[in-house]
């Protein structure tokens, strides 16, 4: 039987491997049958153990010794029980851009499989185990590899995936500065440590004895916060990048237990930790997760309408091709083709699934089938083409399917409307999309299927009437047919504001975030509108979570209207930031 921890000894494994590259063999023994086995993104491996145990100790000591971190006092028996008692963790990341598509997929796991051998094949079915005695792992991987989606490169460049902290504590070992664009990493990158981790932080959690890493960030992303300083949990720590040993933009999430006591020796410390336990394999006796992700998490990851057909794309056939053509569209005329994709993730079961379309008055337009033969984990199935003539009715079109147990949509039109004016009860998910603005009276009763999207590109109005009641979701945003392009928003876009409605009083309801111009040369203008007196706040952040702008909380009677001037600052991405009584509002400014 496995041991409960996997015990990492620095000189017998320095005896036994030699230090893995970070691009990885396909499955040398696989069957042709069985789903191909993807490449390996990650190469930081329980090799470097020596090293980041003795780093991390003689930070921890060197912060003691500073005054700038008091260890927590441990009795003997919590000495004792240190390395079998978890911390809690929340997911590392987070999307800024409130999508309804997921932006990640666990890649790889902790490798439990003890009779690894340097046999030069990391994926030998034999000498690799994960969590769940499966093989999504390699051959002494000793962490948890997240990647980005669903175009990875893209979702780098657009920067909106962050790194957070999983749980509170203290920063003790902080690097950056390392190239974030890695995709075919030399030897000399992924032999040399600290480098082999690229920009990466390191917090000693609230036991004294934990830590987590957060590895391969993007350069000049890092948290201005130093050694020393705590963060809590859900604080900004930087983007994920492809820094340091690292093949694609991913997130390496490491867990080390046993820093205790640096008079020890740092062989004794930094035991690795696989923080699932619920999977057959599992050698943690409990979870180590708030909420533990499933091992098999079916989701759909983009549904997009494009206008001309977009380049084919296999997730880890090359990991260094960063110009896929996309031609992503919202608004279609007679006579042009719609291209509709969709990726998915964990698709494994081998079943069909329904693609349908509706028209604008929820009638269906089209339907078609697509079936996963392969059970590939990252599977985008063949593009779906239909073409809008004359006879179709003008108006927002609802492209959507049914996966894992939810309902995903997305939204284009044909002929774009300039505005609309909506009454009347709406039910379902629902979205109406145009080039200049909304005007509603409608009602939206209170139950979790009910999904209201509002489109425009100039703004959205909500009328006396208006009424959304608890339990909906209701969306206003400044993305409508002529900005929207689904999860492929260009940098410079207005970014989506959401608001989730927990009350049935129309006056909270949120009408949306504008700020303009968008990119701007460091001047320019936040609006948000409200159909009555509130109180709001301004707040703008740089990449880093800095505040570099702010307006302390004030009323306003229907509409904030705020120049900002952020001349003389860095060009980059800000987030902008509205927060009105419990409801908090973002969007991103580039500044060029």
């Amino acid at each position: 039987m496995k041991n409960k921890l996997i015990t990492v000894h620095a000189a017998a494994f320095i005896k036994k491997i030699k230090y893995l590259l970070c691009i990885g063999l396909l499955l040398a023994f696989a069957n042709a049958a069985l789903a191909q086995k993807e490449k390996n993104i990650c190469g930081i491996t329980s090799a470097y153990s020596t090293f980041v145990n003795k780093r991390v100790v003689e930070k921890i000591a060197a912060l003691k010794a500073s005054g700038k971190y008091k260890a927590p006092l441990l009795n003997s028996m919590k000495q004792a029980n240190a390395l079998a008692t978890p911390v809690s963790f929340r997911f590392p990341l987070a999307d800024i851009r409130h999508r309804d598509y997921a932006s990640w997929r666990m890649f790889n796991y902790v490798d439990l499989d003890p009779t690894s051998i340097d046999d030069g094949i990391n994926y030998n079915p034999n000498e690799i185990e994960d969590y769940n005695c499966g093989d999504r792992t390699y051959d002494y991987h000793s962490g948890i590899d997240i990647l980005l989606e669903p175009y990875y490169w893209k979702e780098k460049a657009d920067q909106s995936i962050w790194v957070i902290a999983a749980a509170p504590g203290v920063i003790v070992d902080k690097h950056d500065g390392a190239f974030d664009e890695q995709c075919d990493p030399p030897a000399s990158i992924c032999g040399s440590e600290p480098d082999n981790r690229g920009n990466y932080i390191v917090i000693l959690h609230d036991d004294g004895s934990t830590a987590s890493f957060y590895m391969h960030m993007i350069q000049n992303s890092i948290t201005s916060k130093q050694e020393g300083d705590r963060v809590n949990a859900g604080d900004y720590l930087g983007i994920a990048g492809s820094s340091g040993c690292s093949s694609a933009p991913h997130l390496h999430f490491e867990v080390r237990t046993g820093y205790i006591d640096e008079g020890l020796g740092y062989e004794a410390t930094g035991t690795v930790v696989d923080p699932f336990a619920n999977g057959s394999c599992a050698v943690s006796p409990s979870s180590w997760w708030i909420n533990e992700p499933p091992y098999d998490d079916p989701a759909i990851l983009t549904m997009d309408t494009h206008s001309a057909d977009p380049e084919s794309f296999v997730e880890g056939s090359d990991w260094c091709d960063q110009t896929v053509l996309l031609y992503p569209d919202n608004t279609f005329s007679a006579g042009q083709n719609v291209y509709m994709r969709t990726k998915f993730r964990d698709w494994r079961d081998g079943s069909t699934v329904t693609f349908n379309i509706y028209k604008p008055d929820g009638t269906l337009w089209r339907s078609y089938t697509k079936t996963n033969p392969g059970g590939s984990r990252g599977f985008i199935p063949s593009d779906a083409i239909y073409g809008f003539t004359s006879l179709d009715p003008v108006g927002t079109y609802r492209y959507t399917v049914t996966f894992g147990g939810k309902t995903y949509s997305h939204y284009f039109t044909k002929d774009c409307q300039p505005s609309l004016g909506l009454s009347g009860a709406v039910s379902g998910q629902k979205g109406y999309m145009v080039s200049n603005f909304i005007s509603s009276f409608q009602t939206i009763s209170g139950t979790s299927a009910n999904y209201i999207k509002y489109m425009a590109d100039g703004h959205v109005t909500l009328s006396p009437g208006f009424r959304a009641t608890s339990g909906c979701r209701f969306v206003a945003n400044t993305e409508g047919c002529n900005n929207s392009t689904s999860s492929f928003n260009k940098i410079a876009e207005t970014e989506t504001a959401v608001a989730l409605v927990k009350d049935n009083a129309a006056d909270k309801i949120q009408t949306g975030l504008t700020v303009f111009p968008n990119p701007s040369a460091g001047v320019f203008t936040v609006r948000y509108s409200n159909n009555q007196k509130f109180t709001a706040s301004v707040t703008v952040r740089n990449m880093l979570g800095q505040v570099v702008y702010a307006i302390a909380a004030r009323e306003f009677q229907n509409e904030l209207l705020q120049r900002v001037n952020l001349t003389g600052k860095p060009k980059g991405i800000y987030l902008v930031e509205i927060l009105s009584g419990d409801k908090r509002i973002s969007s991103k400014v580039l500044i060029q």
